[in-house]
Parts: structure tokens; C-alpha cells; sequence
């Protein structure tokens, strides 16, 4: 029996992988580790613009995840004091982007691709630790008894044990703020649209996902490490006297989905394979959340990668370091610009007021021209 390939994570990349591989037929032996004790995802929601929106139709579940997502609407930017700074328009919008913005919730996308990836070959509570290249192929270490594979995919996160392994000591540093994320029983039917408020370095954006909730999120600068004894009630405060609805929102808020979560800029490592290894989405470029690309950029690494390894023979002799390098030559480019955009996108949020209004006089067609280049359907590498 042929070693396994062995993806190092079953969160969003992991799995789309493993789709990927499914849908492209006659797939590899694979196994899926995943240090927690089961399948699911923090962070409420997820916006996917339209590059991810193609990255999942690559790998045959597009349609499913559209029909259990929200397409986004009409939305706005405005500041603190309620001034108007862009109204968004969904034609001119999916026009220039190649399609509209789909939200969906974390939970439901991580389902419908599991329900594509083999019966099996998710090993749950067993996290991947490091490896070592050897007799052709690769052993991961974990916490008990190593695993043997043909190659290995890093798409164990942020924290990867993979990436580290590959950059000893990836530097990091805290940006300044922490980023909230939560969901609220607030939709459409509640007048609930699309907004991003900033202002006073703090912003907090609103994402209906339907009739009956939304998706928020917030970020706000206060030192690393803290944790509020209520983070609901921390926010109100950090947010008092700032316009419609966030007051209702956070009103309608379970504490219990409130996640929190220090936002860092860490390294990009210097390479992203070591023959039959290879990271991908953030284990390989781990990114600030304000162009919301984070997801989605991991979706388009993995449709790729299924795609050069189903495209190279997964039998051959050789095929996953010529499928992996073939990956970063292609990914590592296009990523590294939407690192650097999303870190511009950071601090024009965190910039002063006067500053906002001045972005204000961006016209439209130039900023969707800028966007298209990293979250459009031209984006995703057909």
C-alpha cells in the first residue's frame, strides 16, 4: 500500500484540499491530522469575495456553499460620527470584481467540505509536531507515533508547526490591536446592510447573512494579551456613541460566540517547500484581516495545489516536489502583494479621521481596479 499524502490540518485549506483532490478524480492516498478534538471553526462568518468563490467552484462545491451563504448587498463606509465616506455598489461592484461577495458562516463551509473529502482520513486529536525528510518520502512527527507519508502539505494555520519548521524562529510581532468576531440574531429583516464604521484607530464592520443574523467584527488598540472578564460589555464601551446599529448588534450578541484573538504580523518563511513538504494558506502567509483575504487566499492555494498534483500524476514517481514547486513559483508572488495590501488596508482603517475623508475621494472605478487585481475572478489562476 502507497504512504499517504498527509495534510497537516483539517480547517479551511486542509479540507478544500483534500475536496480538491476528490473532485479532480482518481485521487491519492491521503490522511488529514488535526490536533483538535473535532471538526468546527471559531470566527462566526466569512466573507468570500469572488477569487475564493472560483477557487471553490475549481474543486466542485461552489454552488453549495452560495446556496448555504448570503450574496452580499447594498453596504456603506462611514466614521464614528455617522459621516458618509463610500456607498457600495453591488453592479459596479460584481462587475469590475467578476461577482458578488458571498458571506457565509465558518461551520457550514468546514461541513460541505467534509462531506467531500473520503470517509476516514480526518485523524482527529493528533497534531502534527515537525518532520523529517527520509527514504523518499517524509515522516511527521506528532505527539505519538510518527506518520509516514509520500509528501506532506502544512495547512496547520498561523501557528504552524510545519512553517516553523521549515523558518526556524519566524519572527512575529503584536500590530496593536486585537480583532473581535462575533454573530448576532440581527438580519435584513431588521434593516441589518453591509457597513464598515472607523474611527479614534478602532473600526467595526456588520456582515448580514441572511434575514435573521449578521456577522461583526472589531478591532480596537489596546495592549497584547488582555482578556476582558465580558468582552460584550468591553466593546460597548470601546464603541459607546457610535452610529447605527452597532449599539443593536452587540445588543443582540450571545456572549458565547465572541471570539477574540491578538492580531501579529508574523514573517512570510523564506521558502515554502523542502522537497516533499510544502505550506499553504496561513501557514505560508499569515495576514491582517482588513482586505478579508485571509480565507480566501488559503481557498485558492488549496484549489491550485489540488489542481498541480492532480495535473502532474499523483502516481508518478516524484510528482508532489514538482507539483510543490511549481505551487510557490505560481502563489508566492500573488500572496505576498495581498500580506503587503492587507497591512496598508490596517493602518488607513487605524488612520486619523481627516485621513478617512480625504481616502473618500478615491473614486470607485480605482479602487474596485485595485481589488480586482487580488480578490476578483481574474485573480484566481486559471
Amino acid at each position: 500500500m502507497r504512504p499517504p499524502l498527509v495534510i497537516a490540518g483539517a480547517g479551511i485549506a486542509g479540507l478544500a484540499l483534500a475536496a480538491g483532490l476528490e473532485h479532480a478524480g482518481d485521487a491519492p492516498p491521503y490522511v488529514l491530522l488535526d490536533e483538535r478534538p473535532a471538526l468546527g471553526s471559531t470566527g462566526g462568518a466569512i466573507t468570500l469575495w469572488p477569487n475564493a468563490l472560483a477557487a471553490l467552484d475549481a474543486i466542485g462545491v461552489g454552488d453549495d456553499v452560495r446556496r448555504a451563504g448570503h450574496a452580499l448587498g447594498a453596504g456603506s463606509v462611514r466614521t464614528h460620527d455617522g459621516r458618509l465616506l463610500r456607498s457600495l455598489d453591488l453592479a459596479r461592484s460584481a462587475a469590475a470584481l467578476g461577482g458578488p461577495l458571498v458571506a457565509v458562516r465558518r461551520g457550514e463551509l468546514v461541513e460541505i467540505l467534509h462531506a467531500r473529502v473520503r470517509p476516514g482520513t480526518v485523524r482527529l486529536g493528533v497534531a502534527a509536531r515537525g518532520y523529517r525528510v527520509e527514504h523518499g518520502g517524509v515522516t511527521v512527527l506528532t505527539d505519538t507515533d510518527p506518520v509516514i507519508g509520500v509528501a506532506l502539505v502544512g495547512a496547520d494555520g498561523y501557528r504552524s508547526e510545519i512553517a516553523r519548521a521549515l523558518h526556524p524562529q519566524l519572527p512575529e510581532r503584536y500590530v496593536g490591536f486585537p480583532a473581535w468576531r462575533g454573530l448576532a440574531d440581527l438580519g435584513t429583516r431588521d434593516g441589518i446592510e453591509g457597513v464598515q464604521i472607523w474611527g479614534r484607530g478602532r473600526e467595526l464592520g456588520i456582515v448580514p447573512l441572511g434575514a435573521h443574523a449578521c456577522y461583526w467584527f472589531a478591532t480596537a488598540r489596546e495592549p497584547a494579551g488582555g482578556a476582558a472578564d465580558d468582552e460584550l460589555d468591553h466593546l460597548r464601551a470601546a464603541f459607546a456613541g457610535w452610529p447605527d446599529p452597532v449599539d443593536r448588534v452587540l445588543a443582540a450578541t450571545d456572549p458565547a460566540v465572541v471570539t477574540r484573538n491578538d492580531v501579529m504580523d508574523r514573517a512570510v518563511p523564506r521558502r515554502w517547500t523542502d522537497g516533499p513538504v510544502v505550506v499553504i494558506g496561513d501557514a505560508a502567509h499569515a495576514m491582517r484581516p482588513h482586505l478579508g483575504q485571509g480565507g480566501c487566499q488559503a481557498l485558492v492555494d488549496a484549489a491550485v495545489l489540488a489542481r498541480l498534483l492532480h495535473g502532474t500524476g499523483s502516481s508518478a514517481a516524484g510528482s508532489p516536489l514538482a507539483a510543490f514547486g511549481a505551487f510557490e513559483a505560481l502563489r508566492r508572488r500573488p500572496a505576498e502583494r495581498v500580506v503587503r495590501m492587507s497591512r496598508a488596508a490596517s493602518r488607513a482603517v487605524g488612520a486619523p479621521t481627516p485621513v478617512h475623508r480625504l481616502s473618500a475621494l478615491v473614486p470607485d472605478r480605482l479602487m474596485l481596479r485595485s481589488l480586482a487585481r487580488v480578490a476578483g475572478t481574474a485573480a484566481f489562476p486559471s
